[in-house]
């Protein structure tokens, strides 16, 4: 019996990931390797001066949870930016993978696909909004002083990561608890898209990332006072920086 929710949960799954990614522009991402969507969001982020030059990157192992990707993958991404000349290793003590110097600026055809895909990234957006707005509401309704005290925790962990791929971690894990919280039966749809938006994230300076948390911070307040006005509120505003923190709006003037 196991066997067989498990085969329907899978065909649910893939049911509602088609049904997301039909937009226009979606198909040039969902073509690319999984090392060439590496590649693109570690180019991404030297574009935009979030990895500096000469700075040194995680482990190859933390690259790989925080872009959800297997070891293999993370570690041949990272190997053909260095022979690309975008990243350097070092030997030795403080060694490791670092940004170049002065990366080369590549016309990089996975980068190209990504940027091909801006429209369906901001209709993302707007699903996950109005569907974690109702997240929220319900959780909000529903939330226990456990629950919460989980969240809390999830919380202290992305702030005690060493990066953001460390951070990411627990930070996808407070947005799939929430939906776990408020028993909806739309959870799996809110999820496929919560989790469409994440292949597209972008590596950030870990001292960036305080606005979010306090947002999370804000919203679990919200929980504990079964307060779902006050909840959905921070959620809006917690999605919306998106428009301007996802790459779609890093190169934009205010």
């Amino acid at each position: 019996m196991a066997g067989k929710n498990s085969r329907a949960s899978n065909r649910e799954t893939h049911e509602v990931d088609q049904a997301l990614f039909t937009a226009p522009g979606s198909a040039a991402v969902t073509r690319l390797s999984a090392v060439d969507t590496v590649r693109a969001r570690v180019l991404l982020s030297i574009e935009h001066a979030l990895l500096a030059p000469g700075s040194k990157l995680p482990r190859t192992e933390l690259i790989a949870g925080g872009l959800e990707v297997s070891h293999i993958t993370a570690r041949r991404a990272l190997e053909s930016l260095v022979d690309d000349g975008v990243l350097v290793r070092r030997r030795g003590r403080g060694g490791g993978t670092f940004v170049a110097d002065d990366p080369p600026a590549l016309n990089d055809s996975s980068v190209t696909a990504y940027r091909a895909d801006e429209q369906s990234i901001l209709r993302l957006i707007d699903q996950r909004s109005l569907m974690e707005s109702a997240i929220v509401v319900a959780a909000a309704q529903r939330a226990t002083a456990a629950q919460c005290d989980e969240l809390d925790d999830l919380i202290r962990q992305s702030k005690n990561a060493a990066d953001w791929h460390e951070h990411h971690i627990p930070d996808t894990r407070f947005h799939r608890l929430c939906a776990e919280i408020s028993g909806l039966p739309e959870v799996p749809t809110y999820l496929a898209c919560y989790e469409a938006l994440t292949r597209y994230f972008v590596p950030y300076p870990q001292e960036q990332l305080d606005e979010g948390r306090d947002h999370h911070a804000r919203l679990v307040a919200a929980f504990r006072a079964h307060d779902p006005m006050a909840a959905v509120d921070i959620a809006r505003i917690h999605v919306d920086a998106l428009r301007r923190e996802m790459f779609v709006g890093l190169g934009r003037k205010p």
